[in-house]
């Protein structure tokens, strides 16, 4: 299971001023308003560890709009046939929501086709209604609550895509 950083830039949606590259954990940290400013250094360890292994796992990119991270995504292989795709999206990604749609949907069947999966599943806050609406946006339904899912103890939905 390969894809290569070429293969994702030929079948994604073509956006300007919009490129892909190999994931590298400073990307995440360098996204404006990406979702983890207050946090402390012992937390984000285990923040670094957490998406390092998920890119270890399967797919992980980041994207570039006009040469600045906007948001860093990926798709970590659980077991055969199914796998989790995760994101961080940042406030200038958010401010182009027709786009990240197209990439999310695009990105969501390159992971299906590439990995040959039966089930594609992703967790979202309960609280935030934005990542809910944007997830049933690219094909997600949700499967269930996980109470207390979290580090700090808030709720998630698992979300699947069939």
């Amino acid at each position: 299971m390969y894809l290569s950083i070429r293969e994702l830039n030929d079948n994604m949606p073509k956006i300007n001023g919009v490129m892909f590259a190999p994931f590298v954990f400073q990307h995440a940290m360098d996204i404006e308003g990406g979702e983890f400013a207050g946090y402390s250094a012992q937390r984000m360890v285990g923040v670094k560890t957490m998406l390092e292994t998920q890119a270890q796992f399967g797919f992980a990119y980041t994207c570039f709009l006009h040469s600045e991270p906007v948001a860093v995504f990926g798709s970590s292989l659980l077991w055969s046939g199914v796998a989790e795709m995760w994101s961080v999206i940042g406030d200038t990604a958010r401010t182009k929501p027709i786009a990240m749609t197209k990439i999310g949907i695009s990105f969501a069947d390159i992971s299906e086709i590439a990995m040959g999966l039966h089930r594609l599943q992703i967790t979202v806050k309960t609280s935030d209604n934005r990542a809910i609406n944007w997830a049933r946006a690219i094909g997600f339904i949700s499967e269930c609550t996980m109470s207390q899912y979290s580090e700090d103890k808030q709720d998630f939905n698992l979300m699947v895509r069939r």
